[in-house]
């Protein structure tokens, strides 16, 4: 028997094979089970019936026997089981009416197992509608007969037709195993399947334990990397605004032709350092959205012309035309905006169409789209006559570390970061970038950016105004440890004839501002003894409210954003980065000091 099981196994499995759901692939298996055990059963009732003499019965059972032969190869060669399955559960009920009205003319156990057959096997192969269904049309009759039966009890005999012991005993044990076997069969099914739910949900359960923790791991490594390009920009930044801070006093104090001209390249190359710096930490901002714009006035036509002034020289180096124009309605309007953020989408276009033109022109102009009351639209366009980026490369290059091509990086350095902290940045003020671009051509890059503006005040100046003298009364205290930051913040005081007090650290500095009057504290936030943070906090908690509320300008070569909050916590009037442009620093002394005048 097993030799004989294994190939009707795995014939079984190879049709139900078709269907990938666990609970029809077993529907199909039963199925098919039933009309293959079947023909046997009914091929020895036919032997029986022949031999007993019973030609009713054999009839009924030819009919079954030829039907178990159809419906197999039906299922076999068209995969029809759902219809072969109601051909069985029809052929089920018209056994059980034609038992009640003519076999048997009553119900015997015969019909009974074939009622319980048919009731069962209609919920299992074809759910709750179907199963009501066929269990409603097979009790009918028994309901039916019940209903007419003067006697009152039912008849549990045999009929008009009988047939031997032997081959009764044999039907009831059949039928008898089958109902236990489609039970017990489809109970297995169902709690293989709720094994394997609850092992899988036990599985998703691990998975999900593991994901947690995987993604807690990667929170503390992207925490460490925050903590690591932090303490890289400020160990970066220090030395660099030693490096620029003495350049631009050097370059203040009338030095010969080539001493300036080597100054120049000092101070650009320096400044060209910081940038790819910024770029690195700006983009690691970006991927961690902790990005924001800021809304603050500024002049946009001082803010272009800025721009192109920090890359003339390098324009000019390069024999590069460079032309500006910029709209008219920009005159006498202050807008409303993020000039850091403007800057650095400006100065990353406008670096790569000189970085890439070898010959020719690159140029910027802004034009205005949109205009009402307090509302403008600005339409930005910067082009290059340089060497083009192909067609299929063009999207290419607003992924991170990726250039045009291999040879890019060889021939024109770079990081990759430029143009996808651009598109990061146009994001955040709600445009998109456009490109046209022609190899050996050149290349044009436009966006829109809408601002809200006021009335430009005629009297606000961003020129150092009388070389700072209006600023020589002012009494500072600078708190900084580091020698080269000292030097660079004392000569460029000192260009506006400021004499400043240096404190060492913190502690000192507090110590200073309770024995001496200053107008205004330059503070570095890293010291010994006490940081710039306890430092401020302290100097706010002093009981003479003069010096309690004298204007502090935090500086610090950590730019993150929570450096910026828990400057403002700590009670700091200002921030300014290192290294820090003396325009900026003489801006800031002056709003202040006006201020808390």
């Amino acid at each position: 028997m097993i030799h004989l099981y294994s190939p009707l196994k795995k014939f079984v499995n190879h049709i139900a094979s078709f269907e990938s759901d666990t609970i029809d692939q077993a529907r199909i298996k039963l199925l098919l089970y039933i009309l293959i055990l079947y023909i046997p059963y009914t091929a020895i009732l036919i032997i029986a019936y022949i031999y007993g003499g019973a030609a009713p019965h054999l009839i009924r059972v030819s009919i079954v026997f030829v039907n178990c032969l159809i419906l197999l190869a039906a299922i076999y060669h068209f995969k029809i089981w759902k219809t072969a399955s109601h051909i069985v559960l029809c052929s089920l009920t018209l056994a059980v009416w034609s038992n009640v009205s003519f076999y048997v003319h009553g119900v015997n156990v015969e019909t009974l197992q074939l009622i319980w057959f048919a009731c069962a096997l209609g919920f299992y192969m074809h759910g709750l509608k179907w199963g009501w269904f066929y269990s409603a049309i097979n009790v009918l009759p028994v309901l039916v007969l019940t209903a007419g039966d003067h006697q009152n009890y039912f008849y549990l005999g045999a009929g008009p037709y009988t047939v031997s012991l032997l081959t009764y005993l044999f039907v009831i044990a059949y039928n008898f195993l089958w109902i236990i076997y489609m039970h017990h069969y489809f109970f297995k099914v169902f709690n293989n399947n709720i094994v394997n739910l609850t092992a899988t949900k036990n599985e998703l359960n691990e998975l999900n334990e593991k994901l947690k923790t995987t993604l807690e791991d990667l929170q503390i490594t992207s925490n460490a990397r925050m903590d690591f390009l932090s303490t890289m920009s400020h160990e970066l930044r220090t030395p660099l605004n030693g490096v620029i801070g003495i350049s631009n006093a050097l370059l203040l104090q009338n030095p010969r032709k080539d001493q300036a001209e080597n100054l120049g390249v000092l101070k650009f190359s320096a400044e060209n350092l910081l940038l790819l710096i910024n770029d690195v930490l700006d983009f690691n901002k970006f991927d961690s959205n902790k990005a924001e714009l800021e809304c603050i006035p500024f002049d946009m036509n001082v803010l272009l012309k800025n721009n192109y002034s920090s890359i003339k020289l390098k324009a000019r180096e390069k024999m590069l035309d460079l032309n500006l124009s910029i709209s008219e309605d920009l005159k006498d309007k202050m807008l409303i905006g993020d000039p850091t953020r403007l800057t650095q989408v400006l100065l990353n276009l406008l670096n790569n169409a000189i970085k890439f033109t070898e010959n020719g022109s690159v140029s910027m102009e802004v034009k205005t789209s949109k205009l009402s009351e307090q509302h403008i639209v600005l339409l930005f366009m910067i082009a290059d006559t340089g060497i083009g980026i192909e067609a299929h490369k063009q999207q290419q290059i607003f992924e991170p570390f990726i250039q045009a091509s291999s040879s890019t990086n060889r021939n024109y350095g770079g990081t990759g970061l430029g143009l996808p902290i651009v598109k990061k940045v146009l994001t955040m003020h709600n445009s998109t970038i456009k490109m046209e671009s022609t190899p050996d051509v050149g290349t044009k890059f436009s966006f829109e950016i809408s601002f809200n503006y006021q009335a430009s005040d005629p009297d606000n100046t961003d020129q150092l105004t009388n070389n700072g003298k209006e600023l020589a009364h002012l009494k500072v205290l600078v708190a900084e440890d580091n020698p080269i930051n000292i030097l660079v913040i004392k000569k460029t005081l000192e260009q506006w004839n400021i004499h400043p007090v240096v404190a060492e650290n913190g502690k000192i500095a507090v110590q200073k501002v309770v024995q001496q009057e200053f107008d205004i504290v330059l503070m570095d936030l890293y010291m010994p003894e006490m940081d710039g943070y306890l430092a401020a906090a302290a100097i706010r908690e002093l009981t003479d409210p003069r010096k309690a509320n004298v204007p502090i300008i935090a500086l610090t070569a950590d730019v993150n954003n929570s450096v910026a909050m828990k400057v403002k916590q700590s009670g700091m009037n200002d921030c300014l980065s290192k290294p820090f442009d003396p325009n900026d620093l003489f801006q800031k002394l002056k709003k202040l000091t006006v201020l808390n005048a």
